[in-house]
């Protein structure tokens, strides 16, 4: 992180923007950016550390006390006492909504943990749009064996004409600000960062988002820097992006219709919203691939290398699902009505299934893909959906 993207930041707790500051730079990367790093806010006076490049910005109930203390010891700094008494995580903690706190906190706990787990076993694909071929997407099944079937593609697992819609314009807002909210690994926004974008990502999980770093800067992208911060309370100073990325984290804010003006604080007039969310469980499409994926299952662990499931990879997150049905809702009433798109990715899934199952044969993957797209148009039609793709434009209210 630099001097340029701390100046798109605000305190996460008074408000303050503009107002961050390095009071100390520890390290530095040969770039000269910083790695490690003691922050203040002018105003409030709030200590945040920078571990990894990563910038902690959470409002005081988020904050996790074992993790800063463990930075702000090391480098022989003394925090306010009271700032943790007011943590979700400090266990004389009086605070109000300390039950609600920890469930965010706990969410981005599991996503750090989920992440990690991809992370090592090589697969890059959950973190970057364009590693392609080299996952394992039978992982959360206990198999470790490469797709190779998306090479090639353009965005890997996504549809083109769902690529097309997210992705394929984002180069006309090169060297502009940009945000991806609930970035997660970071996908989203390392593709526009990757197409000139100046990108802040920002989530709950600070494990996620230093291995989202790492992965930028392996691929030599610098254009994109990493935050904790929570989408609720977006630590980004108002108005100076122009573009809202989100892929499948809306879901996960808890009273969205009321959160979600609040990240929209951050954006010009007139800036695009780019969001892929999850908006349904699709009945029809599970009730055809549940047998399927037994079937697969059962044959690619015969065939291929085996692991132990790790038990995140099976269960849900805190906060799952939290805010499923505003999501339509609040792209109606905030945005314009742009271009949407509903998606099951039924062919896919039944294509990798396939595939994999059947020893990496092409023609029957071909045949059932093709298959899929067919019943995957009937089953929309029957109202059974899961994703919707938009972009559109912020309409001021």
């Amino acid at each position: 992180m630099n001097e340029e993207t701390l100046a798109k930041l605000r305190c996460p707790e008074c408000g303050a923007d503009g107002l961050l500051e390095p009071v100390h730079v520890y390290t530095e990367d040969d770039a000269g950016e910083w790695e490690e790093a003691l922050l203040r806010c002018r105003a409030c006076s709030r200590p945040f550390r920078l571990e990894g490049g990563v910038a902690d910005l959470v409002r005081d109930g988020l904050r996790e006390v074992h993790e800063e203390h463990a930075f702000f010891e090391r480098h022989g700094v003394a925090v306010p006492e009271d700032l943790h008494r007011r943590s979700a995580t400090h266990p004389e903690s009086t605070n109000p909504t300390r039950e609600a706190d920890l469930r965010i906190i706990e969410e981005g706990r599991h996503w750090g943990r989920f992440m990690r787990r991809f992370w090592d076993v090589g697969d890059r694909a959950i973190f970057d749009l364009r590693e392609q071929g080299d996952h394992p997407p039978l992982y959360v099944a206990g198999v470790l064996e490469p797709f190779d079937r998306d090479v090639g593609r353009k965005w890997s697992y996504y549809p083109p004409a769902t690529g097309e819609l997210l992705f394929a314009r984002l180069g006309e807002l090169a060297g502009k600000w940009g945000m991806d909210a609930g970035c997660g690994g970071g996908q989203f926004g390392l593709e526009a960062a990757f197409r000139g974008v100046r990108m802040i990502g920002f989530d709950p999980s600070f494990e996620v988002l230093s291995l989202a770093r790492r992965h930028a800067r392996e691929r030599g992208v610098r254009n994109i820097d990493y935050v904790r911060g929570e989408p609720a309370n977006p630590p980004l100073a108002p108005r100076e992006f122009s573009l809202l990325m989100s892929k499948d984290a809306l879901h996960h804010v808890p009273d969205l219709p009321e959160a979600f003006p609040r990240l929209l604080e951050a954006l010009e007039d007139d800036a695009w919203v780019v969001v892929h969310e999850h908006v349904q469980h699709p009945r029809l499409k599970e009730a055809l691939l549940g047998p399927v994926r037994r079937w697969a299952v059962r044959k690619s662990r015969r065939r291929y290398p085996t692991v132990e499931i790790p038990e995140e990879l099976l269960r849900d997150s805190a906060n799952e699902d939290a805010g499923a049905d505003a999501v339509r809702r609040v792209l109606r009433e905030h945005c314009t009505p742009g271009t949407r798109r509903e998606d099951l990715y039924l062919a896919e899934e039944l294509e990798m299934l396939v595939y994999l199952a059947l020893g990496k044969r092409h023609w029957p993957a071909t045949v059932v893909y093709t298959a899929g797209r067919m019943l995957e148009k009937v089953f929309l039609l029957l109202g059974d959906r899961q994703h919707v793709s938009y972009r559109g434009r912020l309409r001021r209210r």
